[in-house]
């Protein structure tokens, strides 16, 4: 999922239809139906226990307040996500805009909550994708509305103001160069009231920021920090450590620097200057900056030059921002 400005290297608009073969989602393997439950039963108690010890190590390290921590991606799953949103607004008969859909797996996490209407957005083509999707969709979900659209976070003008109850996005935020358009084009289409929703990561400054550094070894995961350009683009070219969808992902997004480069105070601070006030933050500390920084005490001194040991182990956020009434 791709989220770019008008200025960044890679078109908005491109014409080529980037749908997979083959859409997983709309009839998701047994095993991953096995596991969902199984996820929610582990990973509360685990969560719960974890929080407070994660907030006494790392809590001193950050100005702004943190509601959960969490571990890697234990607790950290889009159905967990979506049940604490419910929490805070009421999803059914919402109308819910998903910014970087994709070719359109995220609504299977949305739809089952009754909303009136769900429209994904994406920046890229997914044309073929979105029509089975809406076909599939509408048969299992006869009572919300399914829509797709092509088209720039940054200048959504075929919406109108207050259009939507609830703005979602899932490891998008990450990628969006101005996050500062993007912020206050959700506050123009949320309503008083209405919720934005994003969880994010990995983040530039952590470990694999980039998506791809990493892949090769534990302590090759800060290299698009610390290597000279000359380096870095020699490293990324030579992609000798194997082929995972995650990994040609991240590649397309090195090349055309589709990153936002921010730090965790940095999103905090750019929603709350958009007129967004703060309901809820989760971080979750990436387990493989943790290990990487014990184990490897010259990078973790080089490292520190220039960064804080909170920039270099939060992985990802989670947050939700409520547009005031007035």
């Amino acid at each position: 999922m791709i989220a770019a400005n008008r200025e960044g290297g890679l078109q908005t608009s491109p014409t080529e239809d980037l749908s997979p073969r083959e859409l997983d989602w709309l009839k998701p393997p047994v095993l991953e139906l096995i596991k969902r439950p199984i996820r929610r039963l582990l990973y509360s108690p685990y969560v719960r226990l974890a929080n407070p010890l994660l907030a006494r190590r790392y809590g001193r390290h950050i100005s702004f307040p943190v509601d959960l921590w969490l571990e890697g991606q234990r607790g950290n799953d889009y159905e967990a996500h979506r049940r604490r949103l419910n929490r805070f607004i009421s999803l059914r008969n919402k109308k819910i805009l998903v910014a970087g859909c994709g070719a359109g797996r995220d609504l299977a996490s949305w739809l089952p909550y009754a909303p009136k209407l769900v429209v994904g957005i994406d920046c890229l083509n997914y044309a073929s994708a979105w029509d089975r999707s809406v076909t599939h969709y509408r048969s299992k979900y006869p009572g919300s509305k399914v829509e797709f659209l092509q088209d720039d976070l940054q200048h959504l003008d075929v919406f109108e103001n207050g259009n939507f109850d609830v703005i979602g996005s899932d490891a998008v935020l990450e990628h969006v160069t101005n996050l500062s358009a993007v912020a206050h084009e959700f506050v123009r289409l949320l309503r008083p009231g209405g919720v934005v929703y994003a969880t994010f990561g990995p983040l530039w400054y952590s470990w694999q920021g980039d998506h791809y550094s990493g892949w090769d070894g534990l302590a090759n995961g800060y290299n698009h920090l610390i290597m000279d350009p000359t380096s870095y683009e020699r490293y990324f070219e030579l992609g000798t450590f194997g082929s995972h969808p995650e990994l040609e992902e991240g590649r397309s997004w090195t090349t055309y620097r589709l990153f936002s480069y921010l730090r965790p105070t940095d999103y905090v601070e750019t929603l709350s200057k958009a007129g967004l006030e703060r309901q809820f933050i989760g971080v979750f500390i990436e387990p493989n900056a943790v290990r990487c920084l014990r184990k490897y005490e010259s990078l973790r001194s080089m490292l520190l030059k220039n960064n804080n040991e909170r920039d270099l182990v939060i992985g990802g956020m989670t947050i939700i921002y409520r547009k005031p009434l007035a």
